[in-house]
């Protein structure tokens, strides 16, 4: 927009900074030049969109480098080439996004009954619910219903909190390597996006068997679900760990197996926290 189309006078200064402008952007804190009494939904819906896209090529390039060549966009982004790609938060929040709305499984938002009964952890789940029941006059399908109300809601707002978790079981398989801990954190949001994503490609497949009428009990449904869940996540564990480390091919199959059982302690570990959280609000 120019600046000498926009009505509102005050914009001849910037109104996150008060800076006189000549451009369609403040040359001193980067915020465009844009008419203030715009309430517009399409305005909001342009700038929500700029800010996943960053209405340049950086999404897609971040998207393209992600999918194709597992593990280079961590070593470029923590070579300092970070204006290229996308933040890997920015990454990660998007995923968690649809993921929680394609909603694959339940194992990060598990039902009240796996909870007490289904989980190494749960001798102590079910004596707190047993003893919560007894003292609140609850029925245990009663109490399911509030739980999982609110078990769905959280495990929406703190995924995150795989992140440090892998990140750190990573961190101790790199140590040789001597990786800070803030590099592993990287890798950690870049390979947790993928295995969300793999859900997610999980999900969407199942649909398309739905709707070619494909029994989803049968062998193909099998191979479907062992692809996306397990092949597919180890192989880019592999495959980006290789990179990520610089090692030979050989120490990478071990390594990848690695980050593929921290993921599969955090999930535990989250599932549990998940509880402890829901647990106490309700």
């Amino acid at each position: 927009m120019d600046i000498e189309k926009i009505p509102d006078q005050s914009q001849l200064h910037c109104l996150n900074c008060g800076t006189p402008v000549s451009s369609s952007y403040c040359h001193h804190c980067g915020q465009r030049v844009r008419d203030n009494l715009d309430r517009s939904l399409g305005r909001l819906l342009g700038e929500f969109l700029g800010n996943i896209f960053f209405l340049d090529n950086r999404f897609f390039v971040s998207l393209i480098y992600f999918l194709r060549f597992p593990g280079r966009m961590t070593v470029e982004f923590l070579g300092g080439k970070r204006k290229k790609f996308i933040s890997p938060v920015t990454l990660f929040l998007f995923f968690n996004l649809v993921y929680f709305f394609v909603n694959p499984l339940s194992d990060y938002s598990l039902p009240l009954s796996d909870q007490v009964y289904g989980q190494p952890y749960s001798t102590w789940t079910k004596e707190w619910v047993d003893k919560k029941l007894k003292n609140e006059g609850l029925s245990m399908q009663e109490y399911a219903i509030t739980y999982q109300n609110m078990s769905d809601q959280i495990s929406k707002s703190v995924m995150i909190l795989n992140i440090p978790i892998i990140a750190l079981f990573v961190y101790l398989i790199t140590f040789r390597k001597r990786k800070f801990y803030f590099d592993n954190l990287i890798y950690s949001f870049h390979f947790f996006s993928l295995y969300m994503l793999s859900w997610i490609m999980l999900s969407w497949v199942g649909s398309l068997g739905e709707l070619l009428s494909l029994d989803p009990d049968t062998m193909l449904g099998g191979i479907r679900f062992e692809l996306f869940v397990w092949f597919i996540p180890l192989l880019y564990a592999i495959l980006s760990i290789r990179n990520f480390m610089n090692i030979r091919w050989y120490w990478s199959i071990p390594a990848g197996l690695g980050a593929m059982t921290a993921v599969l302690i955090s999930n535990l570990i989250y599932r549990f926290l998940i509880f402890i959280i829901t647990f106490w609000l309700t």
